[in-house]
């Protein structure tokens, strides 16, 4: 399939760029976007649940601080909030996928050098039908690796080729993801959500010592955890202690706690979703709008 097979407007709708909500067919940025030409930005996607989107302050704080680290003027609260609402109602969605990039902008010198404009703010929304995991999710282990040496591996940056690599080696294997480790050789997460495992009634989850994204459904699901009475070891793990595991899953704003089934084509005993994985996604559920 080709760019001109995908009606745009049909997919995305209205989106917002800059203030102004336009359709996306025709929605444009400058040739001279920092973004396009450098990767040199940040983004938050975020799960709208009947026309609320959740935990935004928080995806807002996140964006902030990836802002600051990158030095990006970090757009105003308010006028995101806005954006979101226009973007929402414009495609009368309750449902929905919504994505917020931030750009350094257009700037005068095609060069490295550190610029600073007025940021390229864009927001877009999709219906979300809530994803089917079957009886869960393959993984196999990517050759790509996080680096929890730089900075940047905490900060939400859109220059994330590795991580559409790394996913489509895992396609092109028959998987549905890939777990990637850090240059130590330690498990960091997947290409697109932070990992747990179960292992004698422990719950396991690699810290950010090791590149990870400081997800916030991570964070929930933590704290659930805990509030259960369940122990949770954040630490460094070696791949072997991960495929020890009696249950895995995966978690991401967008697809919940996500069970996987088996790494490398070995099936995790319990299956997916196993006992504490049911659990942890039924009182995560009943924290969601409704």
């Amino acid at each position: 399939m080709s760019i001109e097979d995908i009606d745009l407007g049909e997919v995305w709708g209205q989106v917002y760029v800059n203030g102004r909500i336009v359709p996306a067919d025709e929605a444009t940025v400058s040739a001279l976007d920092r973004g396009l030409l450098h990767g040199d930005g940040v983004f938050e996607t975020i799960r709208v649940y009947a026309g609320k989107p959740f935990m935004l302050d928080a995806h807002l704080q996140r964006m902030a601080a990836g802002c600051s680290a990158i030095e990006v003027a970090p757009p105003d609260p308010a006028e995101i909030k806005n954006g979101v609402r226009q973007v929402l109602e414009a495609n009368d969605l309750s449902d929905a996928y919504l994505r917020i990039t931030a750009t350094r902008g257009p700037t005068g010198r095609l060069w490295y050098d550190l610029e600073h404009s007025a940021p390229t703010i864009v927001i877009i929304a999709k219906p979300l039908v809530p994803k089917d995991f079957g009886e869960g999710l393959r993984l196999i282990v990517s050759g790509f690796r996080s680096d929890e040496r730089s900075p940047l591996s905490r900060i939400k940056q859109t220059g994330i080729l590795w991580k559409i690599l790394a996913r489509t080696e895992a396609r092109r294997a028959g998987a549905d993801d890939a777990v990637l480790l850090d240059t130590q050789g330690y498990v960091s997460e997947a290409t697109s959500a932070n990992m747990f495992w179960v292992r004698n009634g422990t719950l396991y989850t690699p810290s950010l010592d090791c590149g990870i994204l400081p997800g916030i459904t991570r964070a929930i699901v933590i704290e659930i955890a805990r509030e259960q009475g369940i122990t949770v070891s954040e630490g460094r793990f070696a791949l072997d202690e991960l495929r020890a595991a009696d249950e895995a899953f995966l978690t991401s704003s967008t697809w919940e706690l996500a069970p996987m089934r088996s790494l490398e084509e070995i099936p995790f005993p319990e299956g997916a979703p196993g006992p504490v994985t049911e659990l942890l996604t039924e009182l995560y559920r009943e924290r969601l709008p409704q």
